[in-house]
């Protein structure tokens, strides 16, 4: 086994051990935290069964808003070293983990910020790049993780603008 396997191997492991630390209870596992490691895995699976289609199974011939592309940059082809990509990406997911811990943000937008993280993460890791292949006109080809990322993100802006407008209301 080559060093740089050995490395990546023991960095999935320990991001497995940090995540199962993150989750563990003592004796039982709240229904939020069941329900919330439930919804992550099957997220994770929904991208990893699509990027399997389309790319193993080569899927991508025959519909026409497929493109495959292999990403080793950021959103909207921004260029950044692989070491602060991984950087950002761990802190990504660690301001999740505590976001949904101090309860700012639901059991849905926690599952679909962390899965569409993890998994571009392990992408990277595992590849180089992130498998990207949904192509629609002139915007960016992106992947369901991707769109996982963007509907969390929505999520949390649509609702902390609605908090706001109700808390103008009430004021006197």
């Amino acid at each position: 086994m080559s060093s740089e396997n050995f490395i990546k191997e023991r960095f999935v492991f320990e991001t497995i051990l940090f995540i199962r630390k993150c989750f563990k209870v003592r004796f039982l596992m709240k229904k939020r935290r069941i329900i919330t490691l439930l919804l992550c895995i099957l997220l994770i699976w929904i991208d990893q069964l699509t990027k399997y289609f389309f790319y193993d199974l080569e899927i991508w011939n025959q519909i026409f808003f497929l493109e495959p592309l292999l990403n080793d940059w950021i959103s909207w082809w921004i260029s950044m070293p692989m070491v602060a990509i991984l950087c950002v990406s761990i802190a990504c997911v660690c301001l999740f983990i505590y976001l949904f811990h101090q309860k700012y943000i639901t059991t849905v937008e926690f599952a679909l910020l962390f899965a569409g993280t993890i998994w571009n993460l392990i992408d990277r890791i595992y590849l180089g790049w992130v498998r990207d292949f949904l192509s629609f006109g002139s915007f960016p080809v992106f992947n369901i993780a991707d769109s996982f990322l963007t509907c969390g993100v929505a999520w949390i802006c649509i609702k902390e603008i609605f908090h706001l407008q109700k808390k103008k209301k009430n004021l006197p």
